[in-house]
This record gives structure tokens, C-alpha cells and sequence, in this order.
């Protein structure tokens, strides 16, 4: 049973980590995927307390299949789900509410560490119906760079929220890159450009690329 009990949790660990990796994933983000995680455990444990072990499928086959309906290693794993809520909240404390206003500004309060300038600002973009109309059809960085063009003060508040490095998925992606380049037969320590294209998102424009070359005839 705590072998079962162990595989799902760390089903779960590697969902969480999935969902914490990719492309545009910012930290308002980030933060409410771990905020969600922590409250599952706190399902986790109230489930488990009734005796529902619903929640980890292992656990629940493996019990089904031996006919166990009591188990004197429920209040083990009751203590490691609460230990690892202890952990959550002491390494990701729960301060995604500072984080609302940059999510929706349009709803959010602003929050208290604005100056007025940038206050005065934030109200104007929010009162602006043609911003309103573009946060639904864009991600959070293209709307706060598009906010940065005609309120700075707000816009670059917004954008030092969203430009730190929240994970290493980037850094994780490069190295991949690299090692696909770094073959036998391609051995070469200088890789600066060829990296920059294979992790870039930008389309090369090869028609445009080859129209600008001279061809050389072989005769």
C-alpha cells in the first residue's frame, strides 16, 4: 500500500511539473498552479481521513483487488501529505493575490505599492474600451507590451512582473538544443548560431533569404 500510495503522488509531483514548464508561462501563473496543488493536498488529506482514497487510483486498485477495507498506514500517509503542505508553504508562501491586477486588471484592485502617477495611469488604461477589448485575445506579455506603448508608467510595472525567469524550462531547452547539434559528425565548439536558430520561434524568410545571394553558374 505505501508503494501504491507513492506512485501516486509522484504521478501527481510530475503533473505539477508539467503544468510549471513550457513556453509563456509567467510567474502569476506559476504561482496559481502551486497555490491549486497545495489545496489539493488539503483535499488529499480530508479524503483520506474519511477513509476515500478515491483520489489515488494505485492506492484504490491495489485495495480493491486484496479486499483491504482498513489499513493501519493511513495515518502515515496522512502525516506525509501534511508534511508536504508544510513544505509548499514554506518554500512558495501564498502572495499570488499581489499578482491579480497584472492578471486582470480590469477587475483586480490596484494594488498598494502604486504611485500615484502609476495609479493615475493604471485608471486610464482600465477605463480605455479598445484595451478592454484586446486583453481576451492576447496573452499577458503582448497586452502589457501593448500597454507599455501608451501608459509606461503601468505597462513597465506590469512587464517587470512578467520578465523574471519563473523556471528553468528555457535553460532546460537550450541544453537540448545543443545536445541534438553537438553530433559526431558535427563537432564544431562554435555553436552560437546555430543555437539561436534552433531555439528561436522567428520564421526564416528563405525566399527572401536566397533572392538577396548571387547564384553562382557552373559551367
Amino acid at each position: 500500500m505505501k508503494l501504491a500510495y507513492l506512485s501516486d503522488i509522484f504521478s501527481k509531483f510530475n503533473q505539477l511539473n508539467l503544468q510549471l514548464q513550457g513556453k509563456d508561462k509567467y510567474l502569476p501563473h506559476l504561482a496559481d498552479q502551486v497555490s491549486s496543488f497545495i489545496r489539493k493536498l488539503e483535499l488529499y488529506g480530508r479524503k483520506l481521513e474519511q477513509g476515500n482514497t478515491e483520489s489515488f487510483e494505485n492506492l484504490t486498485n491495489f485495495s480493491k483487488t486484496n479486499k483491504l477495507t482498513e489499513s493501519t498506514v493511513i495515518p502515515c500517509f496522512l502525516e506525509h501529505i501534511s508534511a508536504l503542505r508544510g513544505h509548499f508553504q514554506k518554500y512558495f508562501p501564498d502572495n499570488s493575490v499581489q499578482f491579480d491586477w497584472v492578471r486582470d486588471p480590469f477587475t483586480a484592485p490596484a494594488p498598494d505599492d502604486l504611485s500615484s502617477s502609476e495609479e493615475e495611469q493604471l485608471i486610464e488604461m482600465t477605463s480605455d474600451s479598445s484595451m478592454r477589448l484586446k486583453f481576451p485575445s492576447q496573452t499577458l506579455c503582448e497586452f502589457w507590451l501593448g500597454v507599455e506603448r501608451e501608459f509606461p508608467l503601468i505597462g513597465q510595472k506590469a512587464v517587470e512582473i512578467l520578465l523574471p525567469f519563473a523556471t528553468s524550462y528555457l535553460c532546460e531547452a537550450g541544453f537540448s538544443a545543443v545536445a541534438s547539434l553537438k553530433t559526431k559528425y558535427r563537432s564544431r565548439l562554435n555553436v552560437e548560431h546555430d543555437l539561436r536558430v534552433a531555439i528561436s520561434k522567428l520564421q526564416p524568410r528563405f525566399e527572401q533569404i536566397c533572392s538577396e545571394k548571387q547564384a553562382h553558374c557552373s559551367h
